[in-house]
């Protein structure tokens, strides 16, 4: 990203539809690249069609084509119903050094063919119309960032003024073998109908390092352990097999804030849990600058 560095008193105008800038916030966690906070964002909602029994869930670069057909809002229609969202935001970038380091731990290999064993025993389960591809696997990047902004959502709405059902995510992870690494997370929120929010996302960025202490704290335990932080997709008779130490006890949260419909999680990937190596977590250790 080529943002500017924040300004003091810099501010964004009235025509602005995004405005972002690369927060100075000192020494940060070697894991962490750079904060960026967007103080003024705009999103269009459109509302395409729908489904009944499986939700259409979006690759890793957005797109909706996952082997699940909508029906359509109208056979005649040549318009669709759209919204327009005004809103705030902070994206925490990582470091490609610090992830990729940590992809190639033994235990993080491990983990990763478990995690992709319980996808393809998941995908087995499918019903695909003919001609149709399930979605990919993501990878145990992507399991990772998508674990820790459900981590964050959580400590960010206990200090922001926005209860965690108001900020939604946006991963921003490179698929496996892509030649452009992505490690990136993005949570904002937003209103239709108006000029945007009050600053309270945008200043806990400014916090980051406190957020993200909050949230290994909140994460090593879970009042479902040891049953969460042992779970296995593999055999899994409750097929989950899209989770490994994920529950409603510490990481899931309203659906409306997820888009992965609570799937794709394992808190042990992120922060030490109990009965699985230290090694595994990205952060082994409380985060510190």
């Amino acid at each position: 990203m080529s943002e500017p560095v924040e300004q003091s008193g810099e501010l964004p105008q009235e025509r602005d539809r995004f405005f972002a800038r690369r927060a100075e916030l000192g020494p940060l966690p070697p894991q962490v690249d750079r904060v960026v906070l967007a103080k003024k964002l705009r999103e269009v909602r459109a509302l395409i069609g729908f489904t009944r029994l499986e939700a259409a869930t979006p690759n890793l670069q957005g797109e909706f084509d996952l082997g699940v057909e909508p029906a359509r809002i109208s056979r005649y229609c040549d318009w669709l119903p759209a919204t327009e969202i005004h809103g705030e935001g902070t994206f925490i970038a990582f470091s490609e050094d610090a992830v990729s380091a940590w992809e190639q731990r033994p235990e993080v290999v491990a983990r990763d063919a478990e995690l992709r064993d319980g996808y393809q025993r998941w995908t087995a389960t499918l019903r695909l119309a003919p001609g149709r591809m399930p979605p990919l696997y993501p990878g145990i990047r992507f399991y990772m960032l998508h674990t820790l902004s459900h981590m964050l959502i959580t400590a960010v709405s206990l200090d922001c003024g926005y209860s965690a059902s108001a900020i939604r995510e946006r991963i921003y992870c490179s698929a496996p073998g892509d030649e452009e690494p992505m490690a990136g997370i993005l949570l904002s929120t937003g209103t239709a109908g108006s000029e945007g929010t009050l600053g309270g996302l945008v200043d806990q960025g400014r916090r980051i390092l406190h957020h993200l202490r909050g949230a290994w704290e909140l994460g090593t335990l879970c009042s479902s352990d040891p049953v969460c932080a042992h779970h296995s997709p593999r055999a899994d008779y409750a097929e989950r097999y899209l989770s490994g130490a994920a529950c409603h006890g510490c990481l899931y949260i309203a659906e409306c804030s997820c888009e992965r419909f609570n799937q794709y999680l394992d808190r042990a990937l992120v922060v030490p849990v109990i009965g699985q190596p230290r090694a595994l977590a990205f952060f082994e250790h409380e985060p510190t600058a």
